[in-house]
């Protein structure tokens, strides 16, 4: 079994109403999507990350790792992995556009080694084998606080447990303290048995992100997500001394080189790798024994992602250690469900696996077409 084709599909879903959050408005969805077929008419799909500028990711994809792919036996997929990463390695770096190239790549590849033995992906990978995996719902963006308490409420009646909220005003919104009233009214819409987490973005400075936490800590804060930017470890630190709220990140890193030292320095407790950056399933798994080496916890990050890196985090969150929760967007993405049937949900905060073999759901390439830039 031998990789003879390589094709890509750049899409992108324009938004009436920009998305606010801490980082500004998000006005479109972007995804590049890598189809790779073997001799023998075995296909596996996989999702890039591409927040921006996805025919970037495209050319990534075309032009550097098709050579490192052509003639090669899926069932390598480690040994490939490697040889792209090289590709980063032989000039000094270990993130960027190539390393979220690679990530869609390695997702198609281990859907080809799923299908070729007729399982599920998530077995294909020999980890924990959980056929359901738990979620936290995401998100509730920043808007007025009675949207906001609406929003919340309704996730509840849907049945989760666990909620995402996001802050990080500017000071035309309110600033820190419109962020701090946000957070007192979505405990009030929640009730006190929902477990809340808090997405900043990166929008504050260490001392900010401090004295946020003083404020909010009575509200039983689950965790703070992102207070700082994902270079300043130092700040991770110095907020992780003066606040009993677990601290999470990983959206922003790329594999085990970005998250060694944060795990080292124990300024991170959850760990939120993104399937479409972090390396596909083989940077994810990898992760998954680091972050069980130092006793953490793992809960695999979805946002703006298409329906590909959503379906493909499930798979990784029923293989790796120490699992947490899965982030599930309920938010309104195109381009969240472009497969011939619905994208597994969740009922009572825990998701099903698809049981077909590899990802289990197929591209409604009409979909597709109508997305597509490339």
């Amino acid at each position: 079994m031998r990789i003879a084709k390589l094709q890509t599909y750049v899409l992108e879903a324009r938004l009436e109403k920009p998305i606010q959050f801490g980082i500004g408005p998000y006005g479109a969805f972007t995804a590049t999507l890598v189809e790779l077929t073997t001799d023998d008419g075995i296909t596996g799909i996989g999702e890039c990350i591409a927040r921006k500028a996805p025919r970037v990711t495209d050319v990534v994809v075309r032009d550097l790792l098709w050579p490192v792919l052509e003639r090669r036996d899926p069932r390598d997929a480690g040994g490939i992995w490697d040889d792209m990463f090289r590709q980063l390695r032989g000039w000094g770096h270990y993130r960027g556009f190539v390393q979220e190239a690679m990530s869609g790549v390695d997702q198609a590849l281990w859907d080809i080694v799923a299908k070729a033995q007729g399982i599920p992906l998530y077995k294909a990978l020999g980890g924990a084998g959980r056929d359901r995996v738990p979620v936290s719902a995401s998100s509730v963006y920043i808007a007025d606080l009675d949207t906001m308490q609406r929003e919340t409420r309704e996730q509840v009646q849907k049945g989760h447990t666990t909620l995402k909220m996001k802050v990080g005003r500017t000071a035309e919104l309110g600033g820190l303290r419109m962020d701090i009233e946000s957070v007192r009214a979505v405990r009030e819409a929640a009730g006190p048995e929902i477990e809340i987490g808090i997405d900043v973005n990166s929008a504050y400075d260490a001392a900010t992100a401090i004295r946020f936490c003083d404020q909010v800590e009575k509200y039983d804060i689950t965790f703070l997500e992102e207070p700082v930017y994902p270079d300043d470890i130092d700040g991770y630190e110095q907020i992780r001394r003066h606040t009993s709220i677990a601290l999470a990140c990983g959206e922003s890193e790329f594999g085990i080189f970005g998250f060694r030292e944060l795990l080292r320095r124990r300024a991170v407790d959850i760990v939120q790798p993104d399937i479409a950056r972090v390396g596909g399933f083989t940077g994810g798994m990898r992760l998954g024994a680091l972050v069980h080496a130092h006793n953490v916890r793992y809960a695999p990050h979805t946002g703006f992602s298409c329906g590909v890196a959503q379906l493909a985090s499930i798979h990784l969150a029923a293989a790796v250690p120490d699992l947490w929760k899965v982030e599930e967007m309920y938010i309104d993405n195109p381009l969240a469900e472009i497969f011939t049937e619905p994208i597994p949900k969740a009922t009572k905060g825990v998701v099903d696996l698809p049981q077909r073999p590899g990802m289990g759901l197929a591209l409604d390439m009409k979909k597709i077409a109508k997305y597509r830039l490339t």
